[in-house]
């Protein structure tokens, strides 16, 4: 067994009395930035219960879209800093999350944003944030990664900084089912991803391998049923968290690369595209003779089951997407990411490419 550390800093509330207990943690608290989009905190009624909470003293700023902007987070930052703000409370999916860890950064660092990320840490410690995720994918709540869009360059930044992780973490799948049944896959095969890469990462350990096979076992067991009532829910909000804690410690690797290109060029989901580029990810593992991969055959076959099964459902054609030069660029952007560093096996341009044109083309 190689040395490996564990850290989960981190308290997660998991609890069917969600209101209460929440009430009970933020009014220590005198003003509260909730940062979230434009939906999800307004349908479900969260808005409101804050508002008869803090009252006057809540400022909301609703500006997250799906990928957020570089601009976006700077301009959150300036949002929370001005209005004095002395927590965070994130609602939403990985998007909300990941933008209210850059925004409670740039609250209190009021610098440009690749200047801050260049910082070794951050001068000034960032305004706390209570997370509360509302799909089952990211795993945001629980890991200090931020991902954040360059719409100029294209291209997705992390801005994971050890400050970043949420103080606390509240999961409650009553927010779940306000979600259209295609997002909640969508977001589940995210997560899938997290733990089945985070599993086969250069970067595993034996406690993140541990919470990346129940995390596994736990969503194919859920995508199989196909019934998402509450508890189903629950597990998959639950296994998605565990995912988080998984990936803080190993990263993604090349499959999260390539997803990466179809979210940025193609606007496709982010937990979609991990999905529809698995297939090419796991010949490679298998062509490349990758041993760890074998200590979970089951595993692997009920995800190539969960593959054919859902095809229809997501109901994508790579094919009518991509042309071969588009095949290269994407290759070479894949390869051109650091997820790349913590895959199993070494693999370059052309050979990736020759992976994808097979699967694609």
């Amino acid at each position: 067994m190689n040395d490996f550390t564990f850290y989960s800093p981190t308290k997660v509330y998991m609890t069917g009395n969600f209101y209460d207990v929440f009430k009970k943690e933020i009014v220590k608290y005198n003003k509260i930035a909730l940062v979230c989009g434009k939906t999800a905190a307004y349908k479900t009624g969260f808005v409101d219960f804050l508002k008869e909470i803090k009252g006057g003293n809540l400022f909301i700023f609703d500006e997250i879209e799906e990928n957020p902007s570089i601009n976006t987070v700077i301009k959150g930052g300036r949002f929370v800093r001005q209005n004095r703000c002395d927590l965070i409370v994130a609602f939403g999916g990985g998007s909300s999350l990941d933008a209210a860890k850059a925004i409670a950064a740039f609250a209190t660092n009021n610098m440009g944003f690749y200047e801050l990320l260049s910082q070794n840490g951050l001068p000034n410690p960032p305004i706390p944030i209570y997370a509360i995720p509302t799909t089952c994918g990211t795993g945001s709540e629980v890991n200090h990664y931020a991902i954040i869009t360059d719409y100029e360059k294209n291209d997705k930044i992390n801005f994971g900084k050890t400050a970043n992780f949420p103080k606390k973490a509240f999961l409650n799948p009553e927010f779940l089912e306000t979600l259209d049944e295609k997002l909640i896959f969508a977001t589940a095969f995210d997560a899938l991803t997290h733990a089945f890469e985070g599993y086969l990462s250069v970067k595993a350990n034996p406690f993140s391998d541990l919470l990346a096979k129940e995390a596994m076992n736990n969503i194919c067991n859920v995508l199989k049923d196909n019934d998402l009532d509450r508890e189903h829910l629950k597990l998959l909000l639950y296994s998605s968290t565990l995912a988080g804690i998984v990936i803080m410690h190993t990263a993604t690797t090349l499959l999260h690369a390539m997803g990466y290109y179809l979210t940025n060029t193609k606007n496709i989901h982010h937990g979609t595209a991990n999905f529809l580029l698995l297939p090419v990810y796991m010949k490679m593992l298998r062509f490349y003779k990758v041993e760890k991969l074998s200590s979970i055959n089951e595993i692997v076959n009920n995800i190539e089951g969960l593959l054919e099964k859902y095809a229809e459902i997501f109901n994508i054609d790579l094919r009518k997407l991509f042309t071969e030069e588009e095949v290269k660029k994407l290759s070479k952007y894949a390869m051109g990411k650091n997820n790349v560093k913590n895959t199993l096996f070494q693999t370059n341009e052309e050979k990736l490419f020759e992976f994808l044109a097979d699967y694609i083309l």
